[in-house]
């Protein structure tokens, strides 16, 4: 799967390139094959020329003369068949190669000599031993040649050379024109079809972004094929149910939380009513970490509420206005910002959660540091503290409602355990996402990331 990693991401891409390595492997073997099979039938067609034309000069050459055999060998040659009369056959060469194949085409040439033997060989002639110049003088050029031997009367051998015509791969070029023009038509019928596939396909994935940032999403519309239309129709069904689901939720939780205050108020007027103090600062305290946790409750509630408009938020701003605020309060906080980023959120919930991690990290790590970063178009919210840090196994849990790792239960050491599940919540309903690191100098370190827009 190297090649897959290696191409384009989209699926016209990806389809593009596969469809191309294919067409090129299949073609590739197609001109392997045709390219042999034209010079066997080459080969075929001149050695049965060159039989026919070797077997006429021998029987000239076996009925003339000694004086008149250079003459008859010079009027039958050309430029492409040359002949001599040597000692040994050529197809007895270093480098011959018997083309046992052609058998049938020799005999059919040799019908009206049926008493004449003829060999036929394909020679290579840089592996020939002593390559026979040619008409010019000058050594043979191609690559390789046809040799034809047959013997003489007089015992010795009439050889042929015969030219095949240079490397087979000089008559591959129509095909290779083939394969272009089949890879082009291939890759406009892809295009045009993966297009069709693609596009509906693409503005489903941009819904389902914006449905996991808790923002409307668009109408689709059915177009493509039977599967993806019913893919969008079910994707919008899925779609309408969730945001029904989360909107009951939330205002459940906030009916819930808002209709705890009542009895909690009344039962602090009756709790004066109490003569015992030690059993009224006991009752107090159990009325206040109820108190607490319908706040709490009313946060999360708030955090899933996507009622909110998006807008483009600069964070180094928020950040510095966020320190400020938690400074006056008495905090420890100090902020790093390299670079000036924008975000695409919900200012009041972003915010808030950017104070509940901050809030967090003072109450176990005495001091929290902010650093902003810039990512491959990601902005980096990085929130370090000097506290005992969060064990591995606890990285995901801590963001869960009503987890705590500090076991105490104390409302004054260890809160509610609603922090970083509303800041887990609101961060998820701004596009972002956040976990938790080791820090550098031990203690905790959150990591909040949202897609950077540019200003």
């Amino acid at each position: 799967m190297k090649i897959l990693s290696a191409a384009p991401r989209t699926i016209r891409g990806q389809f593009i390139v596969l469809l191309m390595l294919a067409l090129t492997v299949v073609q590739c073997v197609s001109i392997a094959l045709f390219i042999h099979e034209r010079q066997r039938s080459i080969l075929a067609a001149l050695a049965k020329d060159g039989v026919s034309r070797i077997a006429s000069v021998a029987g000239a050459v076996d009925a003339a003369p000694d004086g008149a055999i250079a003459s008859i060998l010079r009027s039958a040659e050309s430029i492409d068949f040359r002949l001599s009369v040597d000692g040994a056959p050529l197809t007895d060469a270093d480098g011959a190669d018997a083309l046992d194949y052609l058998s049938g085409h020799i005999q059919s040439a040799l019908a009206s000599v049926p008493d004449r033997s003829v060999g036929v060989a394909l020679i290579d002639n840089e592996v020939a031993s002593s390559p026979r110049p040619g008409p010019d003088g000058d050594e043979d050029g191609d690559p390789t040649h046809l040799a034809i031997s047959t013997e003489l009367r007089n015992g010795s051998w009439l050889n042929a050379r015969v030219d095949t015509g240079g490397p087979p791969l000089q008559w591959a070029w129509p095909a290779f024109v083939s394969i272009l023009l089949t890879m082009a038509a291939v890759i406009a019928t892809v295009w045009l079809l993966v297009g069709r596939v693609s596009r509906p396909m693409r503005r489903l994935a941009e819904n389902a972004e914006r449905l996991g940032r808790g923002a409307a999403i668009e109408p689709l519309d059915s177009t493509g094929p039977d599967e993806i239309r019913r893919l969008t129709t079910t994707f919008e069904e899925m779609a309408q149910r969730l945001t029904k689901l989360l909107s009951e939720r939330s205002n459940m939780l906030a009916a819930l939380g808002h209709d705890l205050r009542s009895p909690i108020t009344a039962m602090r007027l009756r709790l004066e009513m109490v003569d015992d103090e030690e059993t009224r600062e006991r009752m107090n305290n159990c009325l206040d970490e109820m108190q607490t946790l319908v706040e709490s409750a009313l946060a999360l509630a708030r955090g899933a509420d996507t009622g909110e408009p998006v807008t483009v938020v600069n964070l180094g701003r928020m950040l510095r206005t966020l320190a400020e605020e938690m400074q006056e309060a008495g905090g420890d906080i100090s902020i790093s910002l390299e670079g000036d980023l924008n975000v695409k959120a919900r200012r009041t919930s972003l915010k808030r959660a950017l104070r509940n991690i901050a809030e967090n990290a003072m109450r176990y790590g005495e001091e929290a540091r902010i650093t902003l970063q810039s990512a491959n178009d990601v902005a980096l919210i990085i929130v370090e503290d000097n506290g005992p840090g969060i064990p591995g196994h606890e990285r995901e849990r801590v963001f869960e409602p009503f987890v705590r790792l500090e076991a105490s239960r104390s409302r004054d050491t260890g809160g509610s355990g609603l922090g970083l599940a509303i800041a887990k919540v609101a961060v998820e309903a701004n596009g972002g996402s956040v976990r938790a690191e080791d820090a550098c100098t031990g203690g905790a370190r959150l990591v909040v990331s949202l897609p950077a827009v540019h200003s």
